[in-house]
């Protein structure tokens, strides 16, 4: 099975029954994890809430069988979540607030800078539904210096 990590963060988990630990970074997916795994997680102090809020497992039947009711954003990726951003109503882009995965409204809170979200009523949404401060951070970004790549000289001269 496929395994998304979709928060705005490091997530790490191990299951030391079965010698595993496993690191996935920002937006980095996994393939082929085995089921057995998946299981393991689960029954692990943490672990539900792990594939509950910040990571996806990208299989319906076993989401279902061992989560049980998943919000419908639960297996959004990230074209679907900064559509939604872009060009959802108001309404439903306050109704995947409420209900989304914690890992989705990580992403809806970076993308909102990153993109730059222009709706300020979808920004006020995401201020009063987290507390994160869509125009700080860009004011914040935009004062910041952008990095400049100094050119190597080569060592190697030509004749």
């Amino acid at each position: 099975m496929n395994v998304l990590n979709r928060s705005d963060d490091v997530v790490v988990y191990a299951i030391p029954e079965q010698n595993i630990r496993r690191v996935f970074e920002i937006g980095e997916e996994k393939t082929n994890i085995n089921e057995e795994e998946l299981n393991a997680l689960v029954q692990t102090d943490g672990g539900r809430t792990l594939l509950n809020e910040y990571l996806m497992v990208d299989d319906p039947n076993w989401v279902d069988e061992h989560l049980g009711e998943v919000p419908i954003e639960y297996f959004w990726r990230f074209p679907e979540i900064k559509s939604c951003m872009l060009f959802d109503t108001e309404e439903l882009f306050k109704d995947t607030l409420e209900f989304a995965p914690e890992g989705v409204i990580d992403v809806i809170k970076r993308l909102a800078y990153e993109t730059p979200l222009a709706d300020l009523n979808k920004i006020k949404a995401i201020y009063e539904r987290t507390g994160f401060d869509v125009q700080a951070a860009l004011e914040l970004n935009k004062d910041r210096p952008k990095p400049v790549q100094e050119k190597k000289e080569r060592l190697r001269k030509k004749v």
